[in-house]
């Protein structure tokens, strides 16, 4: 891997600084919608910050004709594809300094991306507010039941720092991981208590319970957070299919099933909001009928579907490649392309997975522009 090139002379203070107003701002605002120009400010000093201390960044943004100087708004900073994670650490700061760095699974390609984080309370105050309003919209700390690696097994897991958070800072009596080397069934079962439960775990430990002879019937109340998908699993069956077993399984309605989407190299996540709707109707109407299932992202996270060869934005309702331009990646990179493939709706996103095949030539163009600058 090759480290940041950064500008001589960085100062944490200038960093700790912005940290400090996103996580203000995240405070102020809650859940609220965040006008253009509170989040074109912010955006445009964390473009400033990683333009000045990541030369790969520098290069890609300024060889693209994009400098603070005269940069048009958020809209207008050119994505970075996470397929550049792999080969470079894009942070603005030493990554041997880093607190906690994030890899990915590496289950599709081999490479392993990297996500080097010179603090996480940032992370968590973007994970927190959006975790409550979707999965605990009334405040109850339920009993937390998890099946996924706690992160002490997995301290490079991005999915394992939160779900082993929301134990820690969101979970009721009896809240606990059951993980021993893959999803430990027989002990999530017997610790499961009289009120509601929230169980949260990968699509994979997931199926693993579907296929349990033992009875999982939860409590009334009870809701289930899946997410990761089956990436790299020999198994076929469609996303409604699945959550329509696992409601049978464990004795709940369906739109007790909410999917997560996260991803390794981004901050915030987005949740299906078919449990938040049936909470709290007033808030319902902006995510559709009795929240539709798509994803919704907080205010301080906006996603553009983007064309496949020239990664510019579409308009809502056109299917394209996901981008995230996320206020909680401080110093890394605040404008990320996926290669999930998507449309953005006025009341969320509509997810169908990930290219099938070659890279998109938008995304292989933008990662050759960063690799030559590294030769």
């Amino acid at each position: 891997m090759t480290g940041p090139q950064g500008l001589p002379g960085a100062v944490d203070a200038d960093s700790d600084a912005l940290h400090d107003r996103v996580q203000a701002a995240i405070a102020a605002s809650g859940v609220d919608p965040w006008p253009d120009a509170d989040f074109d400010a912010l955006c445009g000093a964390l473009f400033a910050h990683q333009f000045a201390r990541c030369a790969p960044l520098r290069r890609l943004w300024s060889g693209r004709g994009v400098t603070p100087e005269d940069l048009g708004g958020w809209l207008a900073i050119p994505p970075v594809p996470t397929d550049v994670f792999k080969h470079v650490d894009l942070c603005t700061f030493d990554p041997s300094s880093a607190v906690a760095v994030f890899r990915t699974s590496g289950t599709t390609v081999g490479t392993r991306g990297r996500h080097p984080l010179r603090r996480v309370d940032t992370y968590e105050a973007s994970l927190a507010p959006w975790f409550d309003r979707f999965l605990d919209p009334r405040g109850e700390h339920p009993q937390i039941l998890v099946l996924a690696p706690p992160v002490q097994e997995a301290p490079d897991s991005s999915l394992s720092h939160m779900l082993s958070w929301a134990v820690d800072h969101r979970g009721g009596p009896g809240s606990a991981v059951h993980w021993d080397g893959g999803p430990d069934l027989a002990s999530a079962s017997a610790a499961v208590g009289e009120g509601p439960v929230l169980l949260l775990g990968t699509a994979r430990a997931l199926f693993e319970l579907l296929q349990d002879d033992r009875p999982w019937a939860l409590p009334a109340g009870s809701r289930v957070m899946e997410t990761g998908g089956f990436k790299g699993a020999s198994i076929d069956l469609e996303p409604e299919d699945f959550r329509a077993r696992l409601a049978r399984k464990l004795g709940l309605p369906e739109h007790a099933i909410v999917s997560e989407y996260g991803m390794t190299e981004l901050g915030s996540q987005g949740y299906h909001s078919v449990w938040a709707a049936r909470q709290d109707p007033s808030a319902a109407a902006s995510w559709g009928p009795h929240g539709a299932r798509r994803f919704v992202f907080p205010p301080w996270c906006r996603v553009r579907a983007m064309d496949p060869s020239t990664l510019a934005p579409l308009p809502d309702g056109q299917r394209g490649l996901l981008c995230f331009w996320d206020l909680a990646n401080v110093d890394s990179v605040v404008a990320v392309q996926t290669a999930d493939v998507g449309i953005v709706h006025p009341d969320g996103v509509e997810l169908f997975g990930r290219v099938v095949g070659a890279t998109p030539r938008g995304c292989s163009l933008a990662v050759d522009e960063v690799l030559r600058g590294l030769a």
